[in-house]
């Protein structure tokens, strides 16, 4: 082969392989580099166990209801305990805030009891025998 066929060959490979890389860094940069979002997104898993009302109402049988009028001052006996388990990986936190000292990070589905669950988006639980916090937002509530 004469040197001006090969001199030729090579560079038609050499402006092949620039307009691949020019096409390659156009494509890099109008990819979009994130996604807007409007509004934050938060979802609360709970499971709630069928009451003994609800599996009567769909069997069929007519259930009284209490009167309108009457005054419910006493609330419903709570179970003796209550149990949850995590929906994700998630921080055990001393006290009910994003501040607090993490005490532990857990796994998806590490069961604990439940004491009680806060209005400011945090559970109060018993971890390893000592008071302890985790965001309700990662909480599923169970019925063992």
């Amino acid at each position: 082969m004469k040197k001006t066929t090969l001199n030729s060959i090579l560079m038609g490979i050499i402006v092949v392989l620039c307009i691949s890389i020019c096409f390659l860094i156009f494509c890099i940069v109008k990819r979009p580099r994130y996604i807007e979002a409007t509004q934050s997104e938060t979802a609360v898993i709970a499971e709630i166990p069928e009451s003994p009302v609800s599996s009567i109402a769909k069997e069929g049988n007519a259930i009284e209801l209490p009167d309108a009028g009457a005054s419910t001052t006493e609330a419903a006996p709570l179970a003796d305990t209550m149990r949850g388990k995590t929906s994700t990986r998630v921080n055990i936190r001393d006290r009910a805030s994003e501040d607090a000292k993490v005490l532990d990070t857990v796994e998806e589905g590490t069961t604990f009891e439940i004491v009680e669950v806060l209005d400011n988006g945090w559970t109060h639980i018993l971890y390893e025998d000592t008071d302890a916090y985790i965001s309700s937002a990662y909480v599923i509530i169970t019925s063992d």
